[in-house]
């Protein structure tokens, strides 16, 4: 299997969503090669499709209201390193960030329902217009709006033009 690069030939879309189990994502984004079509999950094969200069938003669980707490820039270069997981040595992409810039207000699920039709409706001139997966960071309507269950998520140029208009944060797209 292979991941649908639909962003490829589009340079503005550089954006990813990370939401580590512990609220950090540490130096590196850091997930499991697949090894055949039997491991291939595409939330980590996405690691290998981050670029230096790429911007990761950081989807923050352990906050007493969970949201997006920040974002880290995609410093380089991929490599694999072999790791033991669950008894067994696998191939991990290693992919190097820089230290999280927190938001001094995260941008919370609530926050982000209230705009959730426009999330919604982005999502949805996305998916109408891509072929196959978009692997976009939220599902459900826009009541019910929650993260995507995925390690690493595309976030499309135009959810993160929403997100700096509406929740007051600078961000030169």
């Amino acid at each position: 299997m292979t991941v649908n690069a639909w962003w490829g030939e589009s340079p503005e879309e550089r954006y990813w969503m990370i939401a580590p189990s512990r609220g950090i994502v540490g130096d590196a984004l850091i997930a499991p090669k697949a090894a055949d079509d039997r491991r291939f999950e595409w939330s980590h094969e996405l690691v290998a499709h981050t670029a230096a200069g790429d911007t990761v938003f950081v989807w923050d669980r352990t906050l007493a209201t969970p949201g997006i707490a920040g974002l880290a820039r995609v410093l380089g270069p991929l490599s694999e390193q072999q790791r033991v997981r669950h008894g067994e040595e696998m191939s991990h992409w290693h992919m190097p960030v820089s230290d999280m810039l927190r938001f001094t207000e995260p941008i919370t699920l609530t926050a982000l329902r209230r705009a959730g039709l426009d999330v919604v409706a982005i999502r949805d001139a996305l998916e109408q217009r891509t072929p196959g997966p978009v692997y976009f960071p939220f599902i459900g309507d826009a009541e019910t709006l929650v993260p995507a269950p995925a390690y690493l998520s595309k976030v499309p140029r135009d959810l993160v033009s929403l997100m700096s208009t509406r929740f007051g944060f600078d961000f030169a797209l």
